[in-house]
């Protein structure tokens, strides 16, 4: 039964900064630039996304910084925000678009640089749905034959969910993806897939959606199965909790799906100041509640359902408080249990 359903929270009760700290929080934005760090490519839907919710959210911000995005993509989103808690400004001028799945990094891989329960939230554009294509040249274009017949995969890293989604599905139900890492950023992995280097690819669902609509309406691409929030455009594509068998593999695959509760989300790291935080939380809200951003939105083909940045605080607080038993049981599962911790440059 499908269970997962994200609704859009309400963006009442904001609050409210004292009038001094408002006019403090306004002069340092003054004449600055506000960089967005997107964890995907620079043609992916993350950057995307962080393009346009800066083309209407800079004027909110007190002060009316300049907004920028760059992308940093790379071990699955984790290089963009080991960057931006450890080497980048820290003062809020520095915004992290995050690559969903690196939230669950620091669990599945030793000093990947970063807590994520410690980054702050700003809020998040939409949870988003989380889908295994394959190209419309793949041997298998069904969850059913790709049961039978070996289907290759682009990812970025063993830590993306270009890598975790399929291999998780191998495991739990006798899939036979086979996941080729080293592809970095969402650009490489579309152009593998349009050349035959490979049949398919994990990616969010938004992300296709904003990026290659085209894709998607002419069947280039095919969902074989797909994880995160309910998504009505997908209603006849398999989901992966109804595929989840055990309760093992029910605990398993919620944990699995944090990233797609995140979705398109926001942050701050740990050191930037809290009247800061709140003031770009409090912009956030009142840009994806704005009529002009709903409109560009709109016209993207983006799917906009906010979650607030308190929220997504819960949701990766309780994420990272999963036991140790069974954070290991699924990476025994997908065989990531024997991977070492990044070197230091």
């Amino acid at each position: 039964m499908r269970r997962l359903i994200i609704a859009a929270l309400p963006l009442a009760g904001l609050a409210l900064a004292t009038p001094a700290s408002a006019d403090a929080v306004a002069d340092f934005y003054k004449d600055k630039t506000v960089t967005a760090i997107s964890g995907g490519g620079a043609g992916g839907g993350f950057s995307f996304v962080a393009r346009v919710l800066g083309r209407h959210m800079a004027g909110n911000i007190p002060g009316k910084p300049t907004w920028v995005v760059t992308a940093m993509p790379g071990a699955g989103g984790a290089r963009s925000i080991k960057y931006i808690v450890n080497a980048a400004a820290q003062d809020g001028t520095t915004i992290g678009a995050v690559l969903p799945p690196s939230i669950l990094s620091p669990l599945l891989r030793k000093k990947v640089g970063y807590d994520s329960a410690k980054l702050q939230w700003i809020g998040s554009v939409t949870a988003q749905a989380s889908v295994l294509v394959a190209w419309k040249t793949s041997p298998a274009k069904t969850l059913e034959v790709a049961k039978k017949i070996e289907v290759t995969t682009a990812t970025s890293s063993k830590l993306s969910s270009g890598y975790l989604f399929p291999a998780w599905m191998n495991a739990t139900n006798g899939t036979k993806f086979k996941i080729i890492s080293g592809y970095r950023g969402a650009d490489r992995q579309n152009a593998a897939m349009e050349t035959g280097e490979v049949n398919g690819r994990s990616s969010f669902y938004n992300s296709f959606k904003t990026t290659k609509p085209h894709w998607l309406k002419d069947k280039t691409i095919i969902p074989l199965v797909y994880m995160g929030p309910v998504t009505a455009d997908l209603k006849d594509v398999p989901y992966m909790m109804d595929l989840m068998k055990t309760k093992e593999q029910k605990e398993i695959g919620n944990f699995l799906q944090t990233g797609s509760r995140v979705g398109n989300g926001f942050f701050v790291s740990p050191a930037v100041p809290k009247a800061r935080v709140m003031a770009l939380r409090a912009a956030f809200n009142k840009t994806v509640a704005s009529k002009a951003f709903l409109a560009e939105a709109k016209k993207r083909s983006m799917i906009v359902s906010p979650v607030r940045g308190e929220e997504l605080d819960a949701i990766v607080a309780k994420a990272m408080k999963t036991s140790p038993a069974t954070i290991n049981r699924f990476k025994k599962l997908v065989k990531i249990d024997k991977l070492k911790s990044r070197k230091k440059k």
